[in-house]
């Protein structure tokens, strides 16, 4: 019994038939001999190695900086003009409320002065 299924299974795996590839099967085939997919991403890699210019330069780099150091100015000194105008408003208030304050009092004090005049019998107009 050992004997037929070791001579059934060896008959069976050689009986096998490849006449479906007859056309040089694989890597032979003319399909394959225009796709130069391999032979692209080979070549990128060996540019890589070599120290070709990548896709993202310095100069783009550079550009990005100068235009986020540009904005960012911009940005913040819009900011800091903002505050300072505040500022500037707060202390003209101050400073026109003090001289509004110190006029109207030299004005009293000039009128008890001319009033004391007066009661003394000094004409001054």
């Amino acid at each position: 019994k050992i004997c037929l299924c070791v001579l059934l299974l060896i008959s069976s795996s050689g009986a096998q038939n490849y006449d479906d590839y007859d056309d040089g099967g694989g890597y032979g085939n003319q399909e394959y001999a225009q796709d130069n997919l391999y032979h692209d991403y080979a070549m990128k890699q060996q540019d890589k190695e070599v120290g070709a210019p990548a896709g993202f330069g310095w100069g783009k780099i550079m550009i990005g900086t100068g235009v986020g150091w540009f904005l960012g100015g911009k940005f913040h000194s819009n900011r800091k003009e903002k505050k300072l105008n505040e500022k500037f408003k707060q202390d003209q208030k101050e400073l026109y409320t003090q001289y509004y304050n110190d006029v109207y009092s030299l004005q009293q004090q000039n009128a008890e002065l001319v009033n004391a005049l007066e009661q003394m019998g000094v004409k001054l107009r």
